[in-house]
Order: structure tokens, then C-alpha cells, then sequence
């Protein structure tokens, strides 16, 4: 998580950075959809960015447009971390963005529960 809070992040859409907003410290989530993709990492860019995380949907749509950033943050010098997106999507057991803050809270009263 505190590698998301701090991280600019790139997501598919406005209820995908509406879910994210509440876990975001210092971080900045771009949208992507909508022919957004292009100038979100050219603002990425801008920013000094290093690294974003690709975090769409684990769809069809969601996966083909995770393809389409990763080439487009590289075009713009940016790392592109997937690894981040696995392991979240992964761990929370989570298919699509917006539903971010529910599997989250979740997960964290699972832990505290055991």
C-alpha cells in the first residue's frame, strides 16, 4: 500500500479514481480511458515520473489497455510497474477497480480478525 499512496497511478476511469482517492497520501491517479492514454503519461512525464502503476481492470478491456500504458510510459521514459498491480489485484481477489476500497476493507478485517 505505501508504495500506491506515494505513486502516480494510472487508472481506467473516474469511479476506478474515486475508489483510490481515500488511499492516496502524496500520489497522483491519472485516468487513461477515452483516448486519455497518451497525454496521462506525456503528464506523468511532466511531473518527473519514474514509475507508474498500471492499475486497471482485470477484464478484457482492463488488459488490453494495461498493454497499451505500458508502451506508452515507456515511450515517455517511465517505468511502467506491473508487478504492483499483480500483487494487488491478486491479493485482494479484485476484477475491478472501483471496487478497491470495499475488498480492501475486507481484507484488512480478515487479518485483524485472525
Amino acid at each position: 500500500m505505501e508504495k500506491l499512496e506515494r505513486s502516480v497511478v494510472l487508472v481506467e476511469g473516474k469511479k476506478d479514481e474515486r475508489a483510490l482517492i481515500p488511499y492516496m497520501r502524496e500520489g497522483t491517479i491519472l485516468q487513461i480511458s477515452s483516448g486519455r492514454l497518451r497525454s496521462a503519461c506525456e503528464k506523468a512525464a511532466q511531473m518527473d515520473a519514474k514509475e507508474a502503476i498500471i492499475l486497471t481492470d482485470r477484464d478484457k478491456a482492463g488488459e488490453e489497455l494495461s498493454a497499451l500504458a505500458e508502451n506508452e510510459l515507456r515511450a515517455n521514459g517511465i517505468s511502467p510497474n506491473m508487478e504492483t498491480r499483480r500483487r494487488l489485484l491478486g491479493i485482494l481477489m479484485l476484477t475491478y477497480v472501483e471496487n478497491f476500497g470495499k475488498k480492501y476493507e475486507e481484507k484488512l478485517n480478515e487479518l485483524t480478525e485472525n
